[in-house]
Formats: structure tokens, sequence, C-alpha cells
């Protein structure tokens, strides 16, 4: 028997588990739109990202691993800006009414809007090309947002987690990537281990957020890598007015990554590839201690692989101090 969209909407997203109660949101689910009551003194941050399938993921994935993800990538967004989720809506475009992969997809938002306690609160469905658009809403301090504008020279770039797995991972698991020339992976050492690290790198990013909330007050600037290292941090050099250098020789990469890429096909996948949703930082030198115990406190690596310069070019060095060129660009989405 066919559902209706409110029929839909009742039995895969209604539910205790994805629209839990939560201080601030006064009306979730039921109405036109949700109501939020913001607390005095605290600034809404909301962000908006749209997957679309056999672009973003594999059309046959399982639905489960897409929603982490889509929800996954926008909790990143909220952590860069050093925000505390409150609270998310969901828009899906699907080509059926598929009981069995709806009730999987809505299973797949669950634990991750449990742990961050930022329950579904309203949104759409529709019938068309299989896309899913999520719009996070999350709450700063005035006084503690981190904003990509704001690094000076003499800043040091941290990293946070490993470099590249995000488009080492879309090559393992057959999704096409934007870069020149494929990474080409090292068939014989992609064991089933590896297969499944990159499987859970691409489906299941962690969201930084409980370092962000507590070192936001100890960094000049961050974003999300979500398009390339180089491209990302390239926005923070431009909303700051600066240049960076960066010792690629320095970059953290996972075991996996190190088994079944070459040096040059991981390099490429760190400042081109994207899709890691790590966080870069500038930390000032007076926080950087600081900074670092924190990271060990929250388990959290981080990894130290530049610094902040005059300019307006970002420079990648080998081990010897030479200059690399550079030819490649990051993600864009109309290129």
């Amino acid at each position: 028997m066919s559902q209706s969209e409110f029929e839909i909407i009742r039995r895969y997203f209604e539910k205790t588990d994805l629209s839990f109660p939560k201080t601030g949101v006064e009306l979730a689910i039921g109405d036109d739109a949700a109501l939020l009551n913001i607390p005095r003194g605290r600034l809404l941050c909301i962000s908006l990202d749209i997957l679309v399938a056999d672009i973003h993921f594999p059309f046959s994935a399982d639905p489960e691993k897409i929603a982490n993800r889509a929800l996954a990538v926008n909790l990143s967004d909220l952590a860069a800006m050093g925000a505390e989720p409150l609270c998310f809506t969901l828009g899906l475009v699907t080509p059926e009414n598929n009981p069995s992969w709806l009730e999987r997809f809505s299973a797949g938002l669950v634990g991750l809007a449990q742990h961050f306690n930022c329950p579904l609160v309203g949104g759409d469905i529709t019938r068309g090309p299989l896309s899913i658009a999520i719009q996070v809403h999350g709450l700063n301090e005035p006084g503690s947002v981190i904003r990509r504008g704001g690094a000076q020279p003499g800043d040091r770039i941290y990293v946070t987690g490993c470099l590249g797995d995000g488009s080492i991972a879309l090559a393992s698991i057959g999704v096409k990537s934007h870069l020149k020339e494929p990474l080409g992976l090292i068939e014989e050492n992609l064991l089933e281990t590896c297969k499944a690290y990159f499987d859970t790198a691409y489906y299941y990013p962690q969201p930084r957020v409980t370092l962000a909330l507590r070192c936001c007050h100890l960094v000049s600037s961050g974003i999300d890598i979500s398009d390339g290292l180089l491209g990302d941090l390239g926005h923070i050099t431009e909303a700051s007015k600066v240049g960076a250098e960066l010792d690629t020789h320095l970059f953290p990469y996972s075991e996996s990554a190190i088994c079944c890429t070459t040096d040059d096909a991981r390099l490429r996948a760190a400042l081109f590839g994207g899709d890691d949703y790590e966080l870069c930082l500038t930390v000032p030198d007076k926080h950087i201690g600081e900074f670092e115990r924190l990271a060990v406190e929250l388990d959290t690596r981080v990894t130290c692989i530049g610094k902040i310069v005059p300019g307006n070019t970002v420079e990648c060095h080998d081990q010897k101090g030479e200059l690399l060129k550079i030819e490649e660009h990051a993600y864009e989405h109309f290129l």
C-alpha cells in the first residue's frame, strides 16, 4: 500500500529517537514550521549542504551510511564555526517510496543526532532524483565564533585527524574523483582491512564539534576541509589577507593511506582531494601549548603542518625546504 508524504514523515522521521525534545526547540515536526527559542545573548549559526547521488555518494550505497555522512558533513560546518549543535532540518528527494530504504535512512540519522543532542525538527520530502539537503542550526557565544578571517603572520597551522582519506576512500569505493588523474591505488595492498577503514572514513567522518567548542578562544581562524586542504586554507588566507607556508612532509596520514598509495598520490589527495571533514585551524604561538594539551585531553589528533606568513599566496615545501610546483586545484562544483 502506497504511503502519502505525511505518512512517510510520521512513520520514519517523527520518531522519539530522532525528533526528540530539547530545550530551545519549542515546536518541532507537525506544523508548517519549527519554533526555536534562542537564548538571550547567543547567536544562531546556520549551515546547509546538499548531497546528490552518484556525485557525493554512490546511488546504491547503504542508506544508513548515506544518512550518517549527510548529517556529519553538516555538523562539521558547525564545528568549523565553533558552534554548539541545536537541531537540524531535512530535505529528501527520492525516486521511489521504498519503505525498507526509508527505514534504514532514518535509522542512519539517529546516532549522530543523539550523540550531539541535535534533533530533527522539520523538513520536506518529494519525488525525484536522489538528493539530500540538511540544514543544521547551532548556537555561538558572541565572542567565541571561529571565522576564516583572523589569522595573523606567525600563527601556526594545525589540522585534526588525517589528511587525504576522503578522496582515497572515493577511489576505494569506486566513485569518480574531480582530480585530473586517478589516484591509482596500489591494488595488491588494498586489503579488506584497508577497504573497511576507507569505507568508515568516507561514510562516518567525525565532526570535531567538541574540540572546536573547547578551543574556540585559542584559535585565530578555522575552516573544515571539505574541498581539499589547499583550497580551504586558501579561503582562510584570502579572508585574513595573509599568506601561508605548508611543510608537506609533516602531513598526517593514516596507516591505510600509506599502505595503499604512493607518496605523490597521497600528497595530491591531501592537497586537492577534499571530503576529509577535518578542521584546519590557525593558532597563535602563545596558545599552542594549551591547544595541544586540550587536544590530548580530548583524544583528538592534531598536527602542526605550517605557519601563516605575510603575503597572499599559499606555498608548499618539501622536507628539504624546496618549493613544490602545484598544478591541480581544489574541488569546485561547476568545473
